[in-house]
């Protein structure tokens, strides 16, 4: 159904299957429908962009929306029952939004961690590997409970963040955006866009909060992207998610006081993932149509940072086996197609070797950070893509930490005041100085006792 550049899509591996009636493999099938879907979200009309000062609620939505339209007066009495219950949910999750956020947010991570366990459980395995896993997860989080507590307040009670901006009409199209002071006063600042990770599961736009503010202190702007989660969206979805948030910052950003022309595109873990695919995706087809396939172009970012990034998930299998962990539940993910799904082949698909020299061309900067001690996605996952662009010509650095986990650089590291990511955002973003910035940057104490840190660093199954 379409109707004012808004579609209900169908799941990916149906819309592969609808690509060609040749038995063809799947992953070619995945490809071309990621291909379509950006193709179509660069087509979307411009007035699903406009920058809208004052929320509007589900129902004034509905009600502008039919004013635009020739939709017929009688139109809202003949909706069904479950339109209208939908309609209701929706106007009071907006208003328990409005006057009390921290309830509605957490009631709503609630109710999708029941999903969650009730539509995934039949893909875990129970073993003794994956229950101890998941019993140092628990450890780890309620010995870092009190610092995830005063960034949750900050979170919700910091004026500086614009929180839960809708960017598309799909469940959990929404960002945060991080102004810094110096924007505020009507200057322009650098923007990072970040992704964040999650197991393409858990993620949200939240976990974004130790960098934003952070970065708020350098006048640097971050803007939080959401998307769906798995089951209820799987890698495509989440890649077409994340593709229209950036087409929302590049259209509104500079409204906030954010600067087009000094931009970066980031994600952590999943984050990373998800961003490489939409980076690659995107100049493969900016090259295959000779323009720029949007509101905005790869060329016109400044750099990308992945960090731990699983570039390669069919190679990932083995490991998530090796720990406990069902490999299926990514087959599922991806409908069936891996290949498909991952960046690093993406490489290797016939439609960029046919262009991937021009697609490449248009690149900015790739650094892929990553630490050797790295127990969810192994380091071997940012080498071997590292050396994957290398060889098709793509500006690459790799950067391997001794000693750093998979949490390290976005929870332990931040909390004891050493960020990495800052470290290297900021040059990308404001070039020579930027480390001597961070050198005079004010020292502020740790969110929590050290050897607390240090033992949650060990307990840690990441």
């Amino acid at each position: 159904m379409e109707q004012n550049g808004l579609r209900r899509r169908n799941g990916a591996a149906e819309e592969a299957a609808q690509t060609t009636d040749e038995p063809t493999k799947a992953a070619p099938g995945l490809h071309t429908v990621l291909q379509q879907r950006l193709r179509s979200v660069s087509q979307e009309s411009e007035e699903l962009l406009m920058y809208a000062a004052e929320p509007l609620s589900p129902t004034e939505k509905a009600q502008a929306e039919r004013e635009k339209s020739q939709i017929p007066e009688g139109f809202a009495e003949s909706q069904t029952i479950g339109a209208k219950v939908k309609g209701l949910h929706d106007d009071l999750e907006f208003w328990g939004y409005q006057n009390f956020p921290v309830i509605t947010d957490h009631f709503n991570f609630l109710v999708y961690a029941v999903d969650l366990a009730v539509r995934s459980v039949r893909w875990f395995q129970f073993g003794f590997a994956a229950c101890w896993l998941g019993f140092r997860l628990c450890l780890y989080a309620v010995m870092l409970l009190p610092a995830f507590v005063r960034i949750m307040l900050t979170y919700y009670h910091d004026p500086r963040i614009h929180r839960r901006i809708r960017y598309g009409p799909a469940e959990r199209e929404y960002l945060d955006i991080y102004v810094p002071e110096e924007a505020l006063n009507g200057g322009k600042v650098p923007v990072v866009v970040a992704v964040m990770g999650g197991a393409f599961m858990i993620g949200h736009r939240g976990y974004n909060a130790q960098l934003g503010l952070r970065l708020m202190d350098f006048g640097v702007m971050t803007v939080g992207v959401d998307y769906r989660n798995f089951p209820r969206g799987c890698i495509p979805d989440m890649v077409e998610d994340v593709g229209r948030g950036v087409r929302w910052v590049f259209q509104n950003i500079e409204r906030y006081g954010g600067d087009t022309s000094k931009m970066m595109l980031m994600g952590q873990s999943a984050g990373a993932h998800l961003a490489a695919m939409l980076l690659l995706e995107h100049a493969l087809l900016e090259a295959k149509q000779g323009e720029p396939a949007d509101n905005w172009s790869v060329k016109d970012l400044r750099g990308f940072l992945g960090i731990s990034g699983p570039y390669h998930l069919e190679k990932l299998g083995p490991h998530l086996a090796s720990r406990g962990l069902y490999p299926g539940i990514m087959t599922h993910m991806t409908g069936g197609d891996l290949e498909g799904c991952s960046p690093e082949a993406l490489l290797h698909n016939k439609d960029w070797q046919a262009v991937g020299k021009k697609a490449v061309a248009s690149l900015p900067l790739v650094h892929l950070f990553h630490g050797d001690q790295d127990k969810a996605v192994p380091v071997w996952s940012s080498e071997q893509f590292a050396g994957r662009l290398k060889d098709a010509g793509a500006q690459v650095v790799l950067d391997v930490r001794k000693g750093m986990t998979h949490t390290y650089p976005v929870v332990e590291g931040p909390m004891r005041r050493h960020d990495p990511q800052v470290e290297l955002v900021l040059p990308i973003l404001l070039g020579p100085g930027a480390e001597k910035r961070i050198q005079d940057s004010p020292e502020l104490p740790p969110m929590a006792p050290l050897r607390i840190l240090d033992v949650a660093g060990v307990v840690s199954p990441f």
